[in-house]
């Protein structure tokens, strides 16, 4: 008997491109390739809007903008730039305008630029960045910047360099209290005996910028209290990471460079014309810095060759803006928007003996207990740590109390931070009119 077997049927594929997961893919591909599409047909929009704003920008600014005279400056110029290359961005034109006037200015860099581990890792094809990788990496720095400094006509001789490790700078000052960075920049100060000293900004974004000014105003402070500085010399503060600043960012010789509209009444600032040879030094200078060239630093590092540079002499204030237009962290709880002290009115602060002084510190978001926040106060003799506390009425401002033999001059910087690591840095400078006579 013959037995019949079913026959199976036989399932036929599908080709690939009718399959779900092909289809699946082929939408994500889809997408990817129309987001492309939009960003590449964006870019002629968002560059028409930045020279829109610049434009705007220009209108609001310029009025408020001072010629420099160098006959002000003195004949002896100090620069001191926080990382080696700060110098040229900021100060490459000044240098040029001072050499032809018969004046050498002399630069001390403080740091060795040692915590851009990015350019690390692409410059010496580390994986793992080991101690002796960065003090190579720091000589590579220091070279560039003498070459760059020869290129505008410096000598080796012209240009000192502290050494100090960006990546302890912050903590060893704000926390430790470490008074070797304030006596090796005296020290280099007092051999100069300067008439101007040209420091980076106290409104600059990069924590590091931001501890060298404190550094500088209390090296200041400190040498003319003991009488190793004739008098106080002018001090200008050049701006370099704020926001937008430069706008627009990248190559613009052609444009000019203007302060950010919401600090044009912090100080009074001052543009110095670059001629177009001035210009051309400049960028020939910049473009020693091989270890900067990098695809998202180097577009910054070229916005600040202009056809000017922005100096700003800083008002005596005691309620200081600090960025409050301007997002620096993802967490609002570690950007500070104001610092200021209370009572705000010096005159008032001496005359009615008020029976507490106090710092205030605004934060763009609320304060957090896993974050750090302190103050660090410097005076002549002096040099404390406080702890910045939560007011009971708001959750964005932090007060202490200041020392009870609070005199001016005085240097008060406040600071937030995770652990040992400093976020943001606000100092507040305080010359004149300030005198604590509670006893």
């Amino acid at each position: 008997m013959r037995i019949l077997r079913r026959k199976r049927k036989s399932r036929t594929r599908k080709p690939i491109f009718l399959s779900r997961k092909w289809k699946r893919r082929k939408k994500v591909w889809r997408g990817i390739f129309w987001f492309a599409l939009l960003g590449i047909a964006a870019l002629p929009s968002v560059h028409w809007a930045n020279l829109l704003l610049y434009q705007k920008q220009l209108q609001s600014t310029q009025p408020f903008l001072l010629p420099i005279t160098l006959t002000k400056l003195g004949d002896r110029v100090a620069i001191v730039s926080p990382h080696p290359d700060d110098e040229t961005l900021g100060c490459a034109g000044l240098i040029q305008r001072l050499l032809r006037r018969g004046i050498t200015p002399f630069v001390i860099v403080v740091t060795n630029g040692d915590g851009f581990d990015a350019s690390i890792h692409l410059k010496l094809h580390e994986v793992q960045i080991k101690p002796e990788d960065r003090m190579r990496y720091a000589k590579m720095r220091q070279a560039e910047t003498l070459t760059a400094m020869r290129r505008l006509g410096l000598t080796s001789e012209q240009v000192t360099f502290l050494g100090f490790s960006e990546r302890t700078l912050a903590t060893d000052w704000l926390l430790n209290g470490n008074d070797k960075f304030v006596n090796a920049l005296a020290d280099c100060l007092e051999k100069f005996q300067p008439t101007t000293v040209v420091l980076p900004s106290r409104y600059d974004d990069h924590p590091i910028h931001a501890v060298v000014c404190s550094l500088g105003w209390s090296s200041l402070v400190q040498l003319v209290s003991e009488k190793r500085l004739n008098r106080m010399p002018l001090v200008l503060e050049f701006l370099i990471h704020y926001g937008e600043f430069p706008r627009p960012q990248g190559f613009y010789p052609s444009l000019e460079l203007l302060p950010p509209s919401d600090l044009i009444l912090t100080a009074r600032w001052y543009h110095l014309p670059l001629s177009q040879d001035m210009r051309q030094k400049k960028w020939v200078a910049l473009k020693c810095y091989r270890t900067q060239q990098l695809p998202l630093s180097w577009r910054f590092l070229k916005s600040f060759v202009r056809t000017n540079e922005l100096f700003a002499e800083p008002l005596p204030l005691t309620i200081q803006p600090d960025r409050k237009s301007e997002t620096r962290s993802l967490l609002a709880g570690l950007d500070i928007t104001q610092i200021g002290l209370d009572p705000p009115n010096l005159a008032r602060f001496v005359s009615q003996k008020p029976k507490q002084v106090y710092v205030s510190v605004q934060l763009r978001g609320r304060a957090n207990s896993r974050f750090r926040y302190g103050v660090r106060v410097w005076q002549p003799n002096s040099n404390q740590l406080l702890t910045l506390r939560l007011d009971s009425n708001e959750e964005r401002e932090l007060t202490t109390d200041l020392p009870v033999h609070l005199s001016s001059p005085a240097v008060i910087t406040a600071f937030t931070g995770y652990g040992k690591h400093i976020l943001d840095v606000a100092p507040l400078v305080l010359m004149d009119g300030v005198v604590d006579e509670r006893n």
